[in-house]
């Protein structure tokens, strides 16, 4: 397993493809056979009536890496995230503090496909 709780993982670029990840997503957990994993997406978009997108703070992320706090939201819901929309990179890790947060607000909830999500 490459990546651990709290690695922030994104797409190079040129293999991004905007109706499978638009976004950079903290990994949360891997399946049993690591072939998808739960993952929280990270976005700028301030909260609003259809999203509850909750605000970070500059110390819950390295700051050597590429994804960094910059007006940072995690959006509050778990999301089935597929390998196959890789390949992925690590561009980015939360510190204790970052996931002792994401753990605080994060509300518990079965993990969701991205477009169930959009639905609701």
């Amino acid at each position: 397993m490459p990546y651990v709780k709290g690695d922030i993982v994104w797409v190079p670029y040129e293999n991004r493809d905007k109706k499978k990840l638009k976004h950079p997503a903290i990994i949360w957990e891997y399946s049993d056979d690591d072939t998808s994993f739960i993952g929280i997406m990270l976005t700028h978009a301030e909260p609003n009536g259809r999203f509850e997108n909750i605000l970070m703070k500059e110390d819950h992320f390295l700051s050597e890496h590429e994804v960094t706090f910059l007006n940072t939201h995690f959006v509050n819901q778990l999301f089935n995230k597929f390998q196959d929309w890789g390949p992925f990179y690590k561009a980015g890790r939360l510190t204790g503090e970052g996931i002792s947060f994401i753990e605080e607000h994060l509300k518990q909830a079965s993990p969701l496909n991205f477009d169930d999500y959009i639905k609701r």
